[in-house]
């Protein structure tokens, strides 16, 4: 083997993550479980974050347009985008811990946000937790559970869409050196093999990079595309021209559950270490079982998820969740909650 040849583009691609890695305001993503509590029904939030992202790009194009006075020159379509993108890093993507829309769905405290129905798990709880896994996805934190499209996904996604694929597509525009959609595929992949994942916290994940990408592809469609979402008037003043919808961009495989990670409990490959991982992967497929087996109950007993992921009996939309959580948002599900229907209870826990 050339080692020569092989290692040169694998530095390349570390001292790009290394500087992407180093930027201010980068936000870090957490890790979640969908198996656990896959039988909960959840309502689905698409048009609640896609309302977010519509106020995050008027916002923005507000204080933009407030640089451009009358008396000054008009300023250059890349001198405006340049001036939007800056204005956009400055105000959202400045989280050092989680993304804005990763915490403000975690908390359901945000000023100005729609309340969203989640579920927000104890990590001890969780298949991390089962199965005494590293430390912050078994007990420090987890990204709350969603529903955004008819996907069921972390709230983490959200982040890497949000936070990460506009990182990912500042290195796309950069001029010092030529990168390709695949080329941001890889460095997703250098990152989730790194600090952004398995090294912290043993799991690499997929559908994280799938998030990113579109991401990538959201904020390209911002100014450029066949349908771009912001132009400029004939006074030279940036408006939105359509509303974003993150459907346009959530597939299937922001799901874990379908697009499956891959388990590191450490960075040596040891039997153990193997021995963990496939722990975990058994953890995960009893509690897969369990949840599928407490969803065909919910069914025979008349609830059901239709396409828009509401839950529906008898063709009238249900009230989805009974809270018992004590100092829990009015959205949050955890374990002491519980479903009721039809005089029949069904427990988080089983």
């Amino acid at each position: 083997m050339n080692w020569k040849k092989c290692f040169h583009p694998l530095l390349q691609r570390l001292m790009i993550a290394s500087l992407l890695l180093a930027s201010p305001g980068s936000a870090r993503a957490s890790e979640s479980d969908p198996w656990t509590y896959a039988h909960i029904p959840l309502a689905d939030s698409a048009a609640a974050i896609s309302e977010q992202l519509s106020k995050s790009i008027k916002t923005i194009i507000a204080r933009v347009n407030t640089m451009h006075q009358p008396d000054t020159q008009t300023p250059g379509d890349i001198e405006l985008e340049f001036a939007f993108f800056a204005e956009h890093r400055a105000q959202f993507i400045r989280d050092y811990t989680w993304g804005v829309f990763e915490r403000c769905i975690g908390s359901n405290s945000c000023a100005d946000w729609s309340q969203i129905e989640r579920i927000q798990m104890y990590p001890e709880e969780s298949v991390y937790g089962a199965a005494g896994w590293r430390y912050i996805p078994a007990r420090f934190h987890l990204a709350s559970i969603v529903n955004v499209c008819g996907v069921r996904m972390g709230a983490d996604k959200l982040t890497h869409f949000f936070d990460d694929g506009f990182h990912y597509y500042n290195a796309l525009r950069s001029k010092r050196r030529k990168l390709e959609p695949e080329d941001i595929r890889q460095l997703s992949m250098v990152f989730e093999l790194s600090y952004m994942g398995t090294r912290i916290t043993g799991i690499a994940s997929r559908a994280d990079i799938e998030a990113n990408l579109a991401g990538v592809q959201y904020y390209g469609e911002l100014f450029g595309g066949e349908s771009p979402m912001i132009g400029r008037d004939l006074d030279g003043r940036l408006v939105m021209l359509r509303r974003p919808d993150i459907c346009d961009y959530v597939t299937r495989q922001y799901d874990e559950r379908i697009l499956p990670n891959e388990y590191r409990f450490s960075l040596i490959d040891t039997p153990r270490a193997r021995e963990r991982g496939r722990e975990l992967s058994t953890i995960i497929q009893q509690r897969s079982a369990h949840s599928a087996s407490l969803a065909r109950e919910l069914s025979l007993h008349g609830l059901y998820r239709d396409n828009a992921g509401a839950a529906r009996t008898g063709g009238r939309v249900l009230g989805m969740v009974e809270r018992h959580s004590a100092g829990a948002e009015n959205s949050c599900i955890t374990t002491k909650t519980h479903i009721q229907r039809l005089g029949r209870t069904f427990t988080a826990s089983g």
